[in-house]
């Protein structure tokens, strides 16, 4: 029933959500075009409740078996089975910890390496090699121990 014609007898009766909400979704679907959303390329996002997406992740099995994978496995397995060599009875706990600990003292010095390497380099191309040298002198001379 339109809202325009309302008169004593059908005032109770009228629905004027309903209306007001018929108008609104016919003026919605007219106007809107869906857009197209993708997970990775390739895969639609249309239905993601049952898309398998394992294979994006780079932990999973399938990325590895797809040449993907970051190879954390094969990283934690490597350094338990050196770990044991060197401690037969540690703990699981203790190899945990210890990989942690070394994980993260390489991470470290791999971004000082890194740090020190840029630098180097910009004083080189800013300043010269002799400059460059001196900033490598330095650089062996004060070691930075920072802790992050």
């Amino acid at each position: 029933m339109h809202t325009d014609h309302i008169t004593n007898e059908n005032l109770m009766s009228t629905d004027f959500a309903g209306t007001e909400k018929a108008r609104f979704l016919q003026s919605k679907t007219r106007s809107k075009r869906p857009k197209a959303v993708f997970l990775a390329p390739g895969i639609p996002a249309h239905n993601v409740w049952m898309t398998d997406v394992s294979a994006m992740d780079r932990r999973s099995v399938k990325a590895q078996l797809a040449g993907r994978g970051d190879y954390r496995v094969a990283w934690w397995e490597l350094n338990c089975i050196i770990h044991r060599l060197l401690k037969p009875c540690a703990s699981f706990e203790q190899v945990m910890y210890a990989f942690h600990a070394r994980h993260h003292a390489r991470t470290f010095a791999r971004l000082k390496i890194i740090n020190d390497f840029w630098c180097i380099f910009r004083t080189i191309k800013q300043h010269g090699l002799l400059a460059g040298l001196r900033c490598v002198i330095r650089q062996l001379q004060d070691p930075k121990e920072k802790q992050l």
